[in-house]
């Protein structure tokens, strides 16, 4: 959870040198326009237009402009999320930085109802993209395969392909279903069955619907399928 402090825009008409100084929230720093040097903590940075730097509660920093310097400074504290942020400076061409920052500034000029809110949203937004740039390009498959049988539980009634779910989870179809074996200890396909007869059961004992209605929610076009489904499996 991100809790807004502070938007501060700064235009700086002659090169300055700014103190060393230190925040108790985090704050991140976009540098519209200008050039110089930076620092924070034990690290030595050059900027540019387009440059981010993110610090943590605490952190010393301070900078030299070299040339005429615009910049937009945000205080916030984060609460719960996923990962903690890690002081860093980032150079990229990646527009949804910059997309996000402009929208940051339209938000607070405009100041229009639930800006704060927005505006925490936007720096969630941004903290992802930080976090995945510092982070390394490869795919995060960890919680895909969770993700997919949420899925499946929730669509069993449904006539689900295998081989669009493997796809769908970022894997071939057989990694799919040895992974999917490891995780449930069932196929995939005995897992959708499975369900399907849990909540035929279910249905059967605590309602007074239509056998053939029952078989139509449990993801059987027919009753005889439906009857023959069931008889096997019981």
């Amino acid at each position: 959870m991100i809790s807004l402090e502070y938007v501060w825009i700064r235009n700086y008409e002659t090169p300055r040198t700014i103190a060393v100084h230190q925040h108790s929230c985090f704050e991140f720093i976009y540098y519209l326009k200008g050039s110089g040097k930076g620092f924070y903590a034990d690290t030595d940075y050059s900027y540019e237009a387009g440059t981010f730097v993110l610090l943590r509660p605490n952190t010393q920093h301070g900078e030299t402009h070299e040339t005429l310097t615009s910049m937009i400074s945000i205080g916030f504290q984060v609460q719960n999320f996923f990962e903690e942020p890690q002081n860093c400076v980032l150079k990229s061409e990646n527009s949804v930085f910059f997309d996000t920052v402009q929208n940051i500034r339209h938000e607070f000029k405009n100041k229009l109802p639930f800006y704060k809110q927005k505006i925490e949203i936007l720096l969630e937004l941004l903290l992802t993209e930080i976090l995945r740039a510092t982070s390394g390009s490869e795919p995060e498959k960890k919680n895909s395969l969770d993700y997919t049988i949420s899925y499946i539980k929730e669509y069993f009634m449904a006539n689900l392909d295998l081989h669009q779910l493997a796809k769908s989870a970022g894997y071939c179809d057989d990694q799919f279903r040895v992974l999917f074996r490891k995780k449930t200890g069932s196929s995939p396909k005995n897992f959708i069955l499975d369900l399907r007869l849990n909540a035929a059961k279910k249905m059967l004992a605590d309602t007074e619907n239509e056998l053939s209605d029952i078989a139509v929610k449990c993801g059987y076009e027919y009753y005889s399928q439906f009857s023959l489904f069931f008889k096997k499996k019981t």
